[in-house]
């Protein structure tokens, strides 16, 4: 083994050791070139771009489809635009690694960022005043003419195509974000320290979708068009009407005009750091024997360190693994706030809300906790493996408390008969019925229960209610009360599926806790070993060869839409 104290204490003639830009280098921004000072604003970049890409896209995407009329292939396509360029970009930034400087490539990224949240918002304000269209109501109403067109929102042929813009330019600035971000921290300090520096990055870039999550929800209860026009002049209640239209925006706007200040910074840091030697001195090469070789000055050096690590076994399972678990944890984060509202009746911006006080607490304590660990064991190779697997394990034994399910729910008129006297293996199952003939009921979707009788209906309508009583809140869930004359009997109560589904059985259910546990335990498991996964991929490869397994990350998220 080997120092590298000396190995760094070559300064290469073309650098810089004070901050600037070109002519602007004042001698007083000197002492602010230090690894804390870097540290701390490259944090707050990675929570700006947590905030735009993991949570604000998450939160709008529904909005986003009501205000340009987007089927979900496209809002599909718009999301993932995001990672083709991600992926794009990946192989010119690790060509150029070592010929940048990598934090002001950050910077540069940083503010492309910040133009492509303006333009993302641009189609907004360019197709002018939201265009509600008619309610429709889920109750029995023989006078309704049942008609399948309603008035939807027209959007410019610009819009989409903007939309989709906007995301390569968010892509090509938020890659070299974690591609050089994680390199820089383990070139600027030392290797005993790169697990809590990862540790601390990675904690505190949970907290920006957290924010997103929370802070969006909150927007979402915002007017859309806020001071060009009011809601209620349109009849709209408030955010529980159907038609709302929140304010997602605002949060593009706010994190885009961020990126362009925090990008500064950035861009005025020198290639290395004053500090950086003295943070290195007692530093022990721990690089695999066959990846311990030098390509300087080997025009061929890109391919042949991605030959080199591809036909390593080590690198490529760290990579393989990681991977996998990204699949796994960036389309949970992405999709769970869906799986709220679908599945428990939650309103879009109290999911988003739920969804950042699960990944809040989990993410810091994690990724801190995951850091601190590996720190105690100075980042060693074994000590790290083993706790890398038993974090894994309990991942996985937790995880499987998705499999767990409740009964298949009974819907009349589409798999269990309408009359419970019936046989279902010689009923035919229609939706239209006798006690709904002349509701005049459409195809939405919004199942209700008879507390009573315990049968399901696929929508109030088709249950032949005609009245709405009452409406609360019960716990976080809203619950209508409707008053059903037709199909059952008379005045017989009735609820939203989804409220008494989740109040009578899932809260008196094993199979409701375990799910919930499992996500905090999951993502608790998953973020605490994250950061070692990456120290050993780094520990396998010469110093000046590191860069190609860490470009992998950014790609990682792209599989979630494989």
């Amino acid at each position: 083994m080997v120092k590298t104290g000396d190995m760094m204490s070559k300064p290469d003639a073309v650098e810089m050791h004070g901050c600037g830009w070109s002519w602007f280098s004042p001698k007083y921004l000197r002492k602010f070139a230090v690894f804390n000072v870097f540290m701390f604003v490259l944090s707050i970049n990675a929570i700006i771009q947590g905030m735009m890409v993991n949570g604000f896209i998450s939160t709008s995407i529904s909005s986003i489809e009501k205000r340009f009329n987007l089927s979900s292939t496209k809002s599909g396509v718009f999301s993932a635009t995001y990672d083709v360029a991600v992926a794009i970009m990946l192989i010119p930034l690790s060509y150029y690694a070592h010929r940048v400087n990598k934090v002001r490539c950050i910077g540069y990224g940083m503010f492309m960022v910040g133009i492509g949240a303006l333009l993302l918002i641009l189609p907004h304000f360019a197709d002018g005043l939201y265009v509600v269209g008619a309610v429709r109501s889920d109750l029995c109403d023989s006078t309704r003419e049942n008609s399948s067109c309603h008035s939807e929102q027209a959007a410019s042929m610009y819009s989409y195509p903007l939309l989709l813009i906007s995301q390569l330019f968010i892509g090509c600035g938020a890659a070299p974000l974690f591609t050089y971000g994680y390199s820089t921290i383990d070139e600027f300090d030392s290797h005993k320290r790169t697990g809590n520096n990862m540790a601390i990055f990675m904690g505190v870039s949970t907290v920006g979708p957290a924010l997103a999550f929370i802070g969006g929800g909150y927007l979402l209860t915002i007017w859309g068009d806020i001071g060009k026009s009011n809601y209620l002049d349109y009849g709209i209640t408030g955010p529980s009407d159907p038609r709302w239209y929140g304010a997602w925006w605002i949060g593009f706007l706010a994190a885009g005009l961020a990126s362009f200040f925090t990008s500064l910074p950035l861009c005025m840091f020198p290639r290395k750091l004053n500090d950086t030697d003295e943070r290195k001195k007692n530093d022990v090469v721990q690089t695999h024997a066959k990846l311990n070789v030098d390509f300087s000055g080997d025009k061929f050096a890109y391919f042949k360190i991605f030959k080199m690590f591809l036909f390593n076994k080590t690198c490529m399972a760290l990579i393989a693994m990681q991977t996998a678990e990204s699949m796994i944890m960036n389309g949970y984060i992405t999709f769970i706030p869906k799986l709220f509202e679908n599945l428990f009746g939650f309103s879009s911006s109290w999911a988003s809300t739920m969804t950042g006080l699960i990944i809040v607490p989990m993410g810091l304590i994690g990724s801190f906790l995951g850091g601190k660990l590996g720190e105690k064991v100075e980042n060693r190779f074994r000590p790290m493996i083993k706790m890398c697997m038993g974090l894994t394990i309990m991942m996985v034994i937790t995880s499987s408390a998705f499999l767990l399910g409740c009964p298949r729910i009974e819907i009349a008129g589409m798999n269990s008969p309408y009359e419970r006297e019936s046989t279902i293996e010689h009923t035919t199952f229609s939706l239209t019925h006798p006690c709904n003939l002349r509701c005049q009921c459409d195809g939405l979707f919004n199942p209700v229960c008879a507390v009573e009788t315990g049968i399901s209906y696929f929508s109030p309508c088709h249950a032949g209610c005609s009245v709405n009583t009452d409406q609360f809140l019960v716990l976080f869930f809203s619950v209508r009360l409707l008053i059903q004359r037709v199909c059952i009997g008379a005045q017989d109560v009735m609820v939203p599926r989804n409220v008494y589904f989740t109040m009578l059985e899932i809260l008196d259910s094993i199979s409701f806790f375990l799910p919930l546990l499992s996500r905090y335990f999951v993502l608790f498991a998953f973020l605490s070993h994250t950061e070692d996964i990456f120290l050993f991929k780094m520990m396998l490869l010469k110093t000046k060869n590191r860069k190609m397994p860490v470009n992998q990350y950014p790609f990682q998220r792209q599989q979630q839409y494989r």
